[in-house]
């Protein structure tokens, strides 16, 4: 979907919006076509839901239904658009519309390159590369935390694609991935964004995209950690046991010219653009390493009480054990 089409309110679940949300709990019907998601705390405990899957066995799985319908996505919705009658009541659609301009906002001031002079914020990194990219750019993505700041802030155009272990989510994989992408259409634009703790696990990837010179492009946000692990931590009360989470990162931008790439090198926000500028200008494979802050929270499109409570009692034992050395 692209970014700007007036009916895009965006994902549900982490990768998505306060908007959507609210809508997938407010609606009067709503509509599962084709999919088994698996996040059943963002999907309705009651209403009307119909469920579309041609696995009759995952009806019902995720979320109470009210009809469940064996069958293809396509076929299914070809007879349901012949019976359905256009709606004038645009209440529900104004409402949506609205929160979704809230949440546009708010994501412009987090990814706002002047918000810090010193540092760079993960959420500048994806939107900086989303408005460098071509318009039929391909983006690869990582898992991790790094998932969350790519998905959440790049606007995509309806010609670009977004790549992802989305129903694994095998961390490491995205280099791999976006080789293979870029093997099958070399004048294509490949970008892939990827932590340092996944681009660490497969970093030879790189290797192999200077060995058959595959011009793809390689952003990586560089927090010396491996981020969601904390996140995950924190989220169920635990302290982060940050001797295995932290680690020493290589010179990235050395790396790649090491390789025979290029590299290039982000530590503030005025050396970010120009950075990413270069590197996908330039013919070749090419890392851009971008330093961003480490303790950045993602937006939380629900939160419920218990999840506030544990990164309450995890910041807590935290405090404690920073002043008493445990």
């Amino acid at each position: 979907m692209a970014y700007d089409d007036p009916c895009w309110m965006g994902g549900l679940g982490m990768i998505g919006t306060k908007a959507v949300y609210q809508a997938v709990q407010e609606c009067d019907l709503l509509l599962m076509i084709g999919t088994d998601y698996p996040y059943s705390n963002f999907l309705p405990e009651k209403g009307t839901v119909i469920q579309v899957d041609e696995r009759s066995h995952v009806l019902g799985r995720r979320a109470p239904i009210t009809l469940g319908v064996t069958g293809s996505s396509r076929p299914t919705l070809r007879l349901l658009l012949n019976g359905v009658a256009k709606k004038t009541d645009a209440r529900f659609w104004d409402t949506v519309t609205h929160e979704r301009r809230k949440w546009d906002e708010m994501l412009d001031k987090q990814s706002d390159l002047t918000r810090s002079k010193d540092r760079i914020h993960p959420q500048a990194v994806a939107r900086a590369v989303s408005d460098l990219a071509r318009s039929d750019a391909t983006f690869v993505l990582d898992t991790g935390l790094n998932t969350l700041w790519s998905a959440n802030w790049i606007r995509q155009s309806g010609s670009q694609r977004i790549v992802g272990s989305f129903n694994n989510a095998a961390v490491g994989t995205a280099l791999g991935q976006a080789n293979g992408i870029q093997a099958l259409d070399r004048s294509r634009q490949v970008i892939v964004l990827t932590g340092d703790g996944g681009f660490n696990m497969l970093m030879s990837e790189f290797l192999t995209a200077v060995h058959h010179k595959l011009p793809l492009k390689v952003v990586i946000y560089n927090n010396c950690s491996l981020g969601l692990i904390t996140l995950e931590a924190e989220s169920v009360g635990l302290v982060p046991f940050r001797e295995a989470i932290e680690f020493p990162n290589p010179d990235f931008a050395a790396l790649a010219r090491a390789c025979g790439g290029h590299g290039f090198m982000a530590r503030t926000p005025s050396e970010l653009t120009a950075a990413l500028a270069e590197a996908f200008a330039i013919e070749g494979p090419a890392i851009v390493d971008a330093a961003v802050v480490a303790d950045e929270m993602p937006n939380m499109p629900h939160v419920e009480l218990g999840q506030l409570g544990n990164f309450a009692v995890a910041k807590i034992k935290e405090a404690v054990l920073a002043v008493t050395g445990g």
